[in-house]
């Protein structure tokens, strides 16, 4: 078997070789060679688990190398395979119910991926771990499969967001899918109208451009797609998430198993005529590295190819990192957007991933925006990702933080020092005061006032839902966080964007506010000023409060 010229460790090298598809009589004396070895078996077991290759790896070892795992870790993983068996029956009969109730209504659908994937490459529906189930069905019928799902129990989950007409139409545009998730059974639904979110990517189509392929489920047959869309299009998926599953090698192997010489060729061409055989040919030459399966046919690029050779490089960085257990979190987001930004060179195609980069749903969830104002989210969605990157770093850290006095040694001089000595939770809520800061200071040069304070208006009375113990805590920290950020950034904040950033804020944490708006006389003009107020506890601007004459109040 072609190895790839990396060294890996005996765990993971076991791990690819039970994930050839079928099995050939050199593959045993492999697989038993290699469990014969020194290895750490717990690891091996978090690396199957993690790539989501248990039931695979599981019926393989037990073939091939039956009573070289110590009983405990053996033990552990038949009872992951048999739970994900068990998944897989049941996930079976929601396939067949769903293609039922959708062809009720007349929805043309394919389920692809999942169960219908399995048995296509693997001829058995349990070899390959359960996950989400994924339906492509016409843009048109989106929101009537959205209502059908959701009359059977299925709550949206992706996005979380209100859907406002103008986030609908961004969202369409440069998204793929709805996520949607039974509370009971814990299910998870994609509801696809097309196969990729870039418009522009190579092979990405519609339901109307894909064909159609049936497998038979018992009595019943389920759409899917054809065996050469489903491969060409495991290919661009790989390259997209630089192949961090071996789930996913695992299933381009099989399904290419089943697949004529013939077949591949034409499957080549198809690729080179969407501008996709990168892709595809990166996706055989890892199969050939990793499985040990043929070299890629003539019709393929060589791994010298430019683009060929990135995947590549990204694609078993991936893979193996985390000691080969690799955390899709742990990789940071300019990886991800520099691999997808150069799998393509078409200006329309980069221009639409700078764009879903800036109008991003999760920035729809943290400020609420009305349609006019939509332009601003480019402005806010930096800040909104510096937020949450500090608040993702600061759950980690908190699992894992050192002795106060250890950390504070971690710490420079000096003007770095005073910033550096915030916990990354203060630092967090010092970023989002910021963001609501400026957001607020534009907004309020580009709206009218009636209607920002209308559009304030819509979300409706908070009700409290946090102990008088923690609301204190919680206003002495937005006091404070908005001070940090007025008396050190080099521009002014006057008090009503302080006054607003507070307001929602407190919104945001379930604490009711009132916002006060007054005058006062100064000579011969009427000064203005607003300061927020929770209860009696004034929380910004309550410093000259008392020399003004209240007007009006909100809400």
């Amino acid at each position: 078997m072609k190895q790839d010229e990396a060294v890996h460790s005996p765990e993971f090298d076991l791990v690819l070789a039970c994930l050839r598809w079928p099995q050939e009589p050199a593959d045993s004396v492999r697989i038993r060679t290699l469990a014969q070895q020194p290895i750490h078996w717990p690891h091996l077991l978090a690396i199957v688990q993690q790539h989501k290759v248990v039931s695979l790896f599981s019926r393989n070892l037990d073939t091939f190398a039956a009573g070289c795992m110590p009983d405990e870790t053996a033990t552990a993983l038949r009872a992951s395979s048999a739970a994900n068996a068990h998944t897989c029956l049941r996930r079976i009969g929601h396939l067949v119910s769903l293609t039922r109730l959708f062809h009720e209504q007349q929805i043309d659908l394919r389920i692809f991926k999942g169960i219908p994937l399995a048995i296509t490459a693997f001829q058995n529906p349990t070899l390959r771990d359960a996950g989400d189930i994924d339906l492509l069905i016409g843009e048109k019928d989106i929101f009537q499969a959205g209502e059908i799902l959701r009359a059977e129990g299925y709550e949206r989950v992706d996005p979380r967001a209100r859907l406002t007409p103008r986030r609908r139409r961004s969202y369409i545009a440069h998204q793929k899918d709805f996520s949607y998730e039974h509370p009971g059974c814990g299910i998870g639904i994609d509801l696809h109208w097309r196969l990729f979110r870039n418009r522009w990517l190579p092979a990405n189509a519609r339901i109307e451009a894909v064909g159609k392929a049936w497998v038979d489920v018992g009595s019943e047959r389920i759409p899917t797609l054809p065996a050469s869309r489903l491969l060409l299009y495991l290919c661009v998926h790989g390259a997209l998430d630089g192949w961090l599953r071996l789930k996913w090698l695992a299933d381009i192997g099989a399904l290419l198993h089943t697949m004529t010489p013939e077949q591949i060729r034409l499957t080549a061409a198809a690729a080179a005529e969407q501008q996709a055989l990168p892709q595809f040919s990166a996706a055989l030459i890892l199969c050939q590295d990793m499985l040990g399966l043929h070299p890629a046919p003539a019709e393929c690029l060589d791994r010298n190819d430019e683009r060929v050779a990135h995947i590549l490089r990204f694609s078993k960085r991936l893979m193996t990192s985390n000691h080969y257990c690799p955390v899709r979190e742990k990789i940071p987001a300019t990886q991800w957007f520099l691999n997808e930004f150069s799998l393509h060179t078409s200006l329309r195609y980069r221009l639409d991933l700078v764009l879903r980069s800036l109008f991003r749903p999760r920035v729809w969830h943290t400020f609420h925006l009305p349609d006019a104002l939509f332009p601003l989210y480019a402005l806010l969605s930096p800040l909104e990702w510096l937020t949450f990157r500090m608040r993702h770093r600061s759950a980690r850290l908190k699992r894992t933080r050192p002795a106060p006095v250890a950390r504070r040694a971690l710490f420079t001089p000096l003007p770095v020092r005073r910033i550096m000595r915030l916990a990354p939770a203060d630092i967090a809520l010092v970023a989002e005061a910021g963001c609501m800061l400026t957001f607020f200071r534009i907004a309020l040069n580009f709206l009218p006032l009636q209607r920002l304070t209308a559009w304030m208006g819509s979300p409706g009375q908070v009700q409290p839902s946090v102990s008088p113990a923690k609301a204190t805590q919680i206003l002495r920290r937005i006091e404070w966080s908005i001070g940090a950020v007025v008396r050190h950034v080099p521009f002014t904040f006057v008090c009503f964007p302080q006054c607003l950033a507070a307001y929602f804020m407190l919104h945001r944490r379930h604490i009711a506010s009132k916002l006060f708006y007054g005058v006062a006389r100064d000579a011969d003009q009427l000064k203005a000023h607003t300061w927020i107020k929770v209860g009696d506890r004034t929380v910004v601007g309550g410093e000259v409060e008392s020399q003004f004459t209240v007007l009006t109040t909100f809400p």
